[in-house]
């Protein structure tokens, strides 16, 4: 490894705090004026002399394309002026056209010249972000410094590196992708490619484990001063990642907003069966309470209160107890209550290979290799009768608002960003940019439908589905969670048609009942898996009655993560409808709306969808606010301890 190499694995950008008071208003004056519509002007028109370009370049050969991609790429290794930029982006255009069959619109190209210059496009789904994110990954991928394709999980992390190998293949650029089963060496592997697909998650995991093995040697003049180079070789050989430089985030509003709630910890599990029997221990006391009697359960606030005093009862076995004489006795008992009360299998984990393992709310995925801290973990592993795991002890931790943050060059995509153009901005200082369609929207959205019960919404939404079947029309049913789309499945399989179910537990053939999910009377049952980058093709006999007919059983804590849903029909141009349901009984209304108003709106007729409105809106507020708090603990901590580190 060269000096420049071993400079690059730790250099990052500094990161400055984030703007207060006067300073704040000043800059959100400058973000506005970064997002004027004067700058998507500026991208159509660049993006139209792209097109011109590039269409001269269509007489080339091969060989003579790529003699002149060679020349460009030498240019893209040092600084590259924007005459230099427009040709790159020309090239790559018709290399999209000779390598995958069809030509980049001129709003593709706007879009792909946004995210080289550091926006966040804004492109309706079913636009065309991958290659959008592939063309801007060519060029990024010509200077030789790590480029990262942030995606919204593995599947689609793998599926986008493979799709669009033949486009970075033909244009000199390798191609990897790291998804959360690979081994070390694997991920090295996927790292070492100029442009590397993955999620959030593997990243920044990664980034931590490098810090930790690097030790005090994280600062590139002490491995140069305080290390024999034989040292320092055998050190950076164990490291995974060859550094971060450029990041182009998909999906930004999922990954930037959504997942950005808690920080990623690295935790080290230490078996200790003290610790697991006092975790029994507390277990067992937490079965004697009763509940309204000793304790409460506010599931609007996912929380669990003493309304006794219970230390009495824990006072003998605290004299007894290492951990119960640290005060731990009385957490664990309620992190007991959380986990009978408040943690439902199928819903927010499941159990496999006799392990528990977490489900992400905000996708449906599965999360393995995660863990939740502070005992909750060993609770519900007691809940469910397993072996329990260790005890977990933090090595590093770091929210994902200062881990982007330390990116050169950092820009997003998503295909719903504007009501999250102030928080792009504030934290990640990228302005938001709206590129239009390209088709005009053919899309049919039915008024959302509001029930008492859950009971009632899924009958009206299996008459629905029954309907719509009848008419030859596939359709997509997206739940929440897993109980519902198995439970929903049962339903549309005893009215005698035949569906499909896509979830945490059934993920294996996901690929496949996709690819058919289009197709005349298909019957799709899935949870948010479905939600994001989801492209369901459909034959022009669906096209003529209609398309695709998506149906959105419950309403999700963010009305972006709805709207996703609702991208997967009337996708480029095709026709599609939605239809939307929610009942009183859905966890975002019992979570955000209180009872004195869910009785009125109950009563309003067609009034009521307003209460979903309310919901949502307190939803996005609450996350909000734990947003702010991740990121003022990682700047006390900053600010308090350090992190050792270039910068870091």
């Amino acid at each position: 490894m060269n000096l420049n190499d071993n400079y690059r694995l730790t250099s990052c950008k500094q990161v400055k705090k984030i703007p207060t008071g006067l300073d704040a208003l000043v800059f959100r004056m400058v973000g506005r004026f970064k997002g004027r519509r004067g700058v998507l002007r500026r991208l159509l028109h660049d993006a139209a002399l792209i097109d011109k370009q590039s269409k001269t370049y269509s007489v080339l050969s091969d060989s003579m394309l790529k003699k002149k991609m060679g020349e460009l790429r030498v240019v893209f290794k040092r600084r590259a002026d924007k005459e230099s930029v427009l040709a790159a982006f020309a090239l790559v255009q018709e290399s999209v056209s000779r390598t995958m069959g069809y030509r980049p619109y001129i709003e593709q190209l706007a879009g792909a010249l946004a995210l080289y210059h550091g926006y966040i496009a804004e492109m309706s789904t079913g636009e065309g972000k991958t290659v959008t994110a592939a063309m801007c990954g060519v060029v990024r991928g010509w200077s030789k410094r790590p480029c990262h394709v942030i995606t919204a999980n593995d599947y689609l992390a793998a599926r986008d590196a493979e799709i669009m190998k033949p486009l970075y293949s033909y244009c000199g650029v390798s191609v990897g992708a790291v998804t959360g089963t690979m081994k070390p060496a694997e991920r090295r592997e996927g790292y070492a490619a100029d442009v590397t697909y993955s999620t959030a998650k593997e990243v920044l995991a990664d980034f931590l484990r490098d810090r930790i093995a690097l030790g005090k040697y994280q600062n590139f003049s002490k491995r140069i001063v305080g290390g024999s180079v034989g040292n320092m070789e055998k050190l950076t050989s164990t490291l995974v990642q060859r550094g971060i430089y450029t990041a182009i985030v998909d999906e930004a509003d999922n990954v930037l907003i959504d997942e950005a709630v808690t920080p990623l910890i690295i935790s080290r599990e230490k078996k200790n069966d003290e610790f697991n029997e006092t975790c029994r221990v507390a277990f067992d006391i937490s079965k004697e309470l009763v509940e309204r009697r000793d304790y409460a359960v506010d599931f609007k606030n996912r929380r669990v209160r003493f309304v006794t005093d219970i230390d009495e009862r824990l006072e003998e076995l605290e004299s007894k107890d290492e951990f119960a004489r640290a005060g731990f006795l009385k957490d664990l008992v309620r992190q007991a209550l959380v986990a009978q009360k408040l943690f439902e299998c199928g819903r927010h984990y499941v159990v496999e290979e006799g392990k528990v393992v977490i489900v992400d709310e905000s996708t449906g995925r599965k999360m393995p290799m995660r863990s939740w801290n502070g005992g909750l973990h060993q609770m519900i592993e007691i809940k469910e009768g397993l072996e329990l795991s260790g005890l977990k002890e933090t090595e590093a931790r770091m929210s994902f608002q200062r881990f982007f943050r330390l990116y050169k060059n950092f820009s997003g995509m998503t295909g719903t960003g504007k009501e999250a153009a102030a928080e792009f901005w504030t934290i990640y200082g990228a302005a938001v940019v709206c590129i239009p369609n390209h088709r005009k929207n053919r899309r049919k959205v039915s008024l959302l439908k509001t029930f008492g019960t859950k009971e009632s919404k899924r009958l009206s939404i299996v008459k629905e589905v029954f309907r719509m079947h009848e008419k030859g029309r596939p359709i997509l049913i997206g739940t929440k969670d897993i109980d519902e789309s198995e439970r929903l499945a049962e339903m549309v399989t005893a009215l005698g048609l035949e569906c499909r179910v896509i979830n945490a537990v059934r993920s294996e053939e996901e690929a496949a009942i996709i690819a058919d999910a289009g197709k005349l009377g298909a019957i799709t049952v899935a949870t948010n898996m479905a939600g994001r980058g989801t492209d369901i093709k459909i034959p022009d006999k669906v096209k003529k009655i209609g398309g695709l007919h998506v149906i959105a059983t419950e309403c999700n804590p963010s009305a972006r993560i709805d709207r996703q849903l609702f991208g997967r029909s009337a996708r480029q141009g095709d026709p599609g409808s939605v239809s939307h349901y929610a009942s009183f009984e859905d966890e975002v209304l019992r979570r955000n709306l209180p009872n004195s108003l869910a009785i009125i709106f109950r009563h309003l007729g067609p009034f009521s969808p307003l209460s979903v409105r309310w919901a949502q809106y307190r939803a996005g507020r609450k996350a909000y606010q734990s947003r702010l708090s991740v990121q003022r603990t990682d700047t006390w901590l900053e600010d308090s301890l350090g992190f050792s580190g270039n910068g870091v």
